[in-house]
């Protein structure tokens, strides 16, 4: 056999110099294509779908295997991140984007309008000549598209935290990020929870549109999930101490979404500012 790609001459079906399948012509045919379509899209389905299962019934075991080298059974944490940071941007059509508000929110609310945003937006209409109706279907739809590209800052953001939180378990950086990739997407999928399971039931059974009571304890609820779900993954993944364990867990919960209105000003002054 002749390796097409890298010119190695082996007898393998897969070449053990870089991995190439045998090529034959018969491959080239309408059934085989077929045939490798499904495979491929079984073998993704059931990854996906084992990775999720561990990760939301065993938390931080999927980042254990992952840096130990038991990799095979799982999605990659990042390409698993993208795929449920997808599916989350879209099925939350209907359902407030967490990352991403609209304008009016900025201008109306607070801590926002503690920021001065009004005045801001004020002169980046005087500059660019557009009414704020005009600016503001701008806007909206540009948030909508970074609140999604730039998620991935918290990534590295979570992956320096757990790093100097527990700096001395001397894991190399990127066995950070691993495990904060996957934190991320457990908090994405919390959040698609939250969002259809409590929610939108309580909205259709209160008929109202808004109540900021009931907000304040989803938001509670997800910052308690998120804490109560990092502790049992940050004790299985890096093993500190029960109660340091506890400590980062209810740290991470309770500046939740004080990291989450920062990264909402950080996209507000880069769409105003940067375009």
């Amino acid at each position: 056999m002749h390796c097409k790609s890298c010119g190695n001459n082996h007898q393998e079906n897969y070449c053990p110099a870089c991995g190439e399948k045998a090529f034959h012509p018969k491959q080239l045919s309408i059934k085989h294509f077929l045939e490798e379509t499904f495979e491929g899209f079984v073998h993704f389905d059931s990854k996906f779908l084992y990775t999720l299962k561990i990760l939301i019934t065993k938390p931080g075991q999927v980042s254990l295997d992952y840096t130990e080298g038991r990799r095979v059974k799982y999605m990659k944490p990042v390409q698993l991140f993208l795929v449920v940071n997808l599916i989350y941007f879209i099925i939350m059509i209907g359902n407030t984007n967490t990352y991403g508000l609209s304008l009016y929110n900025y201008v109306t609310y607070r801590p926002f309008i503690n920021f001065n945003t009004w005045q801001i937006v004020k002169q980046k209409l005087a500059h660019s000549k557009l009414s704020y109706s005009e600016f503001q279907q701008l806007f909206n739809e540009r948030i909508v598209s970074d609140s999604k590209e730039f998620i991935f800052l918290f990534i590295l953001l979570y992956g320096i935290i757990f790093g100097l939180f527990l700096f001395w378990k001397k894991k190399y950086f990127v066995e950070h990020l691993i495990f904060a990739a996957n934190f991320m997407t457990m908090v994405l999928i919390v959040q698609i929870i939250s969002a259809y399971a409590i929610k939108m039931p309580f909205y259709l059974i209160a008929k109202t549109d808004y109540s900021p009571n009931f907000d304040n304890f989803l938001s509670a609820f997800i910052a308690l999930s998120t804490a109560v779900y990092t502790s049992i993954a940050i004790r299985r993944f890096y093993k500190p101490n029960i109660a340091w364990g506890i400590f980062v867990s209810l740290i991470i919960g309770a500046t939740f979404f004080i990291l989450i209105q920062v990264y909402r000003m950080f996209l507000f002054y880069k769409i105003l500012y940067l375009g």
